[in-house]
């Protein structure tokens, strides 16, 4: 059993120390007929999660489909439709083919429950009024739900836990598996944006983004790719812009929801009097279903 515990400064150098790692020391592991490389007990820290997207070129990560996830998260739906719009894979963790029953971690997160107030609000409420709380955690397993262990949807995050120290917000999450490919690029954005949403309506600054998991690991269809990573030639780390106007956040999903839909054109986005954050997420939304319908056009040909 392999462990480590070190601070990096983007999500691209999570990804290549990982990748190393497991190469050189992982435990080979066959879980569900599958073969992996495997670490436990992985403990990171991303010292800026600003520096949250993937830019190492032979991943070729979809900042859309990053976007398109946090939209959906965000929004508290469980609905397949929406994010297999940006992930048809999505499709396979539903039982029923219309929801998602345990991945879908926004739901567990910002749905009101009876009393009309989400967990989202209640650790929203409680650190405005103690800002040194120990108690701010999400829980999104489930463990009291009677979870079917041989279901095909399990939650891979267990926790998320936000301390506010020296006025700066820090994020914890706690996972008990981690797919290195397909996983870990996408779930550090969403989590480091829900971070910088909760601090932006905190009026704090941005602290360190933690990231702990059970079981770090590749699987043995990605062994190449994860190769190919490791030998490119990475570029110059880039910060993403700092999130502003967190009041915008239900007309960024109002929008979502009418490109994902409609046929929304860039000029129509640009002329929004939205704040410019938003809008170029938007705008990254739009660029995707763009290309996607030229994609099915080239198709049809």
């Amino acid at each position: 059993m392999k462990d480590c515990k070190y601070e990096f400064e983007s999500v691209d150098e999570i990804q290549l120390y990982i990748l190393n790692k497991l190469f050189a020391e992982g435990d080979l592991v066959t879980t569900r007929e599958q073969n992996t490389l495997e670490m436990c007990n992985v403990n990171l820290c991303l010292t800026n999660p600003l520096n949250r997207n993937t830019y190492n070129p032979a991943r070729k990560w979809k900042l859309p489909l990053a976007i398109g996830e946090f939209a959906w998260h965000v929004s508290g739906s469980n609905g397949v439709d929406f994010i297999t719009y940006y992930a048809r894979q999505w499709k396979n963790f539903s039982s029923d083919g219309k929801l998602i029953s345990q991945s879908c971690y926004g739901h567990k997160i910002f749905k009101a429950d009876g009393y009309g107030e989400s967990q989202w609000d209640r650790l929203l409420t409680l650190l405005k009024k103690d800002k040194f709380s120990r108690r701010a955690v999400l829980d999104v397993y489930d463990s009291d739900s009677g979870i079917d262990y041989f279901a095909k949807d399990i939650a891979c995050v267990c926790t998320v836990q936000f301390l506010i120290r020296s006025e700066k917000l820090d994020a914890i999450v706690t996972m008990r598996s981690n797919d290195l490919i397909w996983g870990l690029p996408y779930d550090i954005y969403l989590f480091t944006m829900l971070q910088e949403l909760l601090a932006n309506q905190l009026n704090v600054e941005l602290g360190k983004y933690y990231h702990n998991v059970g079981s770090m690991h590749i699987y043995e269809r990605h062994f190449d790719l994860g190769k190919r990573m490791i030998n490119e030639k990475m570029p110059s780390i880039l910060n993403e812009p700092k999130m502003e106007g967190h009041n915008f956040i239900n007309e960024f999903l109002k929008y979502e929801e009418l490109i994902r839909q409609k046929d929304i054109s860039f000029d129509t986005i640009s002329s929004l009097e939205i704040n410019h954050y938003w809008k170029n997420l938007l705008t990254q939304l739009v660029k995707y279903r763009v290309e996607r319908g030229n994609k099915k056009k080239f198709a049809l040909i």
